[in-house]
């Protein structure tokens, strides 16, 4: 006997047609939570996103390649992410076991509309179904796992890492859903019945359907119906909940690595055109952060790295580039009940002395999985109190002292040169 199973065994016309209903639904709340983000980055300055996808061929490549092998390579791969530790190998083995069980998901699906076309189209048997089954039940135990390990870090609460509420229910509902899949493929055995490799290749299920061998197959098909709508029912909702809780990164994430234009310690200058017409320089509106800094503000996880590498945070000054992006972000959520001609100021949520306190070193750039680029955000704010007078602290100070004495310590003219020379004398 071929190994395989029917894609909707055990369940009804009535309860397949429920399900699709549930599924748009489940949808379209997804959607309209995605646009509603999407809806406060068009509020910044354009990124000339068109121009990325016009021209020639060969000229489209070269736009996006780079972004590509970001998503490919960092996204994908988890490049950024790795070689952390223990909270490395939870993101690891969460991501590798969701993207496994979502392709699995996807290829099933694809099975059946392929079938409802015509029985011949069919793949989901033989070996291909050997290696699906015995794929997914692996990848089903890294993605426990990895919640498991994720449920740990939020119990350890390290002061870096952003915590809500809604985290607990989301690692809540990711380990229901792994948990109640190996329920269903269990219950599905134990009415079904399979023999041989097409029993073992499932080793997970088929250990959890020892435990009712007992069953008649009325119990066992009755119970495999409630649990596969319960296990239905708590994907849907994982859908619908992406974009209003931090599962958000998996859009914003991925699209900021696409779009993110990696450059360590180039300050865009600002010509005097420029100022005249805009009649600014820097930040002093969110809405003058460009539409991928917007989005940028909602890729960012508050994972805590730019926060433990920043060398200004471990000097204890009141500068945290992960409450710097929150602060923004903040600031952007406004944007949803603000009139478009009502300023909304990120100055009044950000203090002076935070972003003066920053060194500039891009460690925090550097740091971030998503590609925030926190530096940047900071130095436009930065250059919007210095457009405003309000430079403060050692720079304001070597400002003074180079207006005066032509030099930032302000040595006497005779003596300003003296730093080069060195303290100790060649023999």
């Amino acid at each position: 006997m071929t190994p395989t199973r029917e894609t909707f065994g055990n369940i009804s016309t009535t309860s397949q047609i429920a399900f699709y209903v549930v599924a748009v639904a489940s949808i379209a709340i997804f959607a309209h939570g995605v646009w509603r983000r999407v809806r406060l980055w068009r509020l910044g300055q354009p990124i000339a996103l068109r121009q990325m996808f016009t021209g020639r061929l060969s000229e489209i490549l070269a736009n996006i390649t780079p972004g590509l092998k970001r998503l490919l390579v960092e996204g994908l791969g988890q490049k950024r992410v790795r070689g952390r530790g223990l909270p490395s190998w939870a993101h690891v083995l969460l991501f590798a076991g969701f993207m496994m069980l979502f392709l699995g998901t996807t290829l099933l699906e694809v099975n059946h509309l392929a079938e409802m076309v015509s029985k011949r189209l069919s793949f989901h048997h033989g070996v291909y179904y050997i290696v699906y089954e015995f794929t997914l039940d692996l990848f089903g135990i890294l993605f426990l796992l990895g919640t498991l390990l994720f449920f740990g870090r939020r119990l350890w609460k390290p002061s870096s890492v952003g915590h809500r509420t809604t985290d607990w229910l989301v690692l809540a509902l990711f380990f229901a859903i792994g948990v109640t899949g190996y329920f269903v493929e269990a219950l599905r055995m134990t009415w079904q019945k399979p023999v041989g490799i097409g029993a073992h290749c499932s080793p997970v299920g088929y250990w959890i359907a020892s435990a009712f061998s007992h069953w008649t197959e009325a119990q066992a098909r009755s119970a495999h119906l409630g649990v596969w709508w319960f296990h239905s029912l708590l994907v849907f909702a994982f859908i619908a909940a992406i974009p209003y809780t931090r599962l958000f990164h998996f859009i914003a994430g991925p699209l900021n690595l696409f779009l993110a234009k990696p450059s360590l310690g180039q300050l865009v200058p600002v010509t005097l055109e420029q100022a005249e017409e805009q009649g600014r320089i820097g930040i002093s509106d969110i809405r003058h952060l460009t539409q991928q800094q917007l989005l940028s503000l909602d890729a960012c996880m508050e994972c805590g790295r730019c926060e433990d590498v920043c060398p200004a945070f471990a000097s204890q000054k009141p500068l945290s580039p992960k409450k710097v992006v929150q602060d923004l972000k903040g600031v952007m959520e406004r944007l949803e009940s603000a009139a478009a001609d009502v300023p909304l100021n990120p100055h009044e949520v950000i203090e002076a002395e935070t972003l003066w306190s920053c060194t500039a070193c891009s460690a925090c750039v550097a740091a971030c999985p998503v590609r925030v680029d926190q530096l940047t955000l900071i130095l436009d704010l930065r250059r919007h109190l210095t457009s405003e007078g309000g430079l403060s602290g050692t720079a304001a100070t070597a400002l003074r002292k180079m207006q005066s004495s032509a030099n930032p310590w302000g040595f006497p003219q005779d003596e300003r040169a003296n730093w080069t020379q060195s303290t100790s004398q060649p023999n």
